[in-house]
């Protein structure tokens, strides 16, 4: 009898968004990006918000549960993080992305639109642009597209660090 071929070790990733908006956002991300046999198993969790100290904390105990070569943790930024959090992260190996102010902020900068001071008005000012809920992920899709992406992620640092965790690393 045959044996079958062996699966090639995959490269884990766990990627933690801070509430409905970013699990939306990210799994878009992950539909542009990962496909079948890409050699990254990409695992996306929901913290429900809190702030930066739940998140970070959500993101350890999902560490602990599995094993992850990686962990992200994309948070907003309109909430300060107390460098106790940041700290903690960091022995904890989480890398933390921000997005400023908001998701909504991130989201505009990728639509390469003026991005308002406030997490509200960030919010509206997305809603008037995407089509659909934020919550879902297919609504990214006509104006998120993959050549948008790679094209807006040499100016925003922010995005460019997110989109490297959808990226096996090459051994050096």
């Amino acid at each position: 009898m045959a044996r079958k071929p062996r699966k090639p070790v995959l490269h884990t990733v766990l990627i933690v968004g801070e509430g409905l908006t970013e699990e939306a956002f990210l799994r878009h991300l992950k539909s542009l990006y990962i496909t079948r046999g890409c050699g990254i198993g990409l695992k996306i969790r929901n913290a429900h918000g809190k702030g930066p100290d739940h998140v970070v904390g959500f993101s350890i105990r999902q560490r602990n549960n599995a094993a992850y070569d990686r962990v992200i943790a994309l948070l907003d930024t309109d909430d300060p993080w107390p460098d106790k959090v940041v700290k903690r992260a960091r022995q904890k190996k989480i890398e933390l992305i921000g997005s400023t102010p908001c998701i909504e902020g991130l989201l505009l900068r990728i639509l390469n639109q003026p991005v308002p001071e406030q997490s509200a008005d960030c919010k509206q000012r997305i809603m008037n642009l995407i089509n659909g809920r934020l919550t879902i992920p297919g609504s990214y899709s006509a104006l998120i597209t993959h050549e948008a992406l790679e094209a807006r992620r040499v100016q925003i640092r922010e995005l460019d660090k997110l989109l490297n965790g959808f990226v096996k690393p090459t051994n050096n």
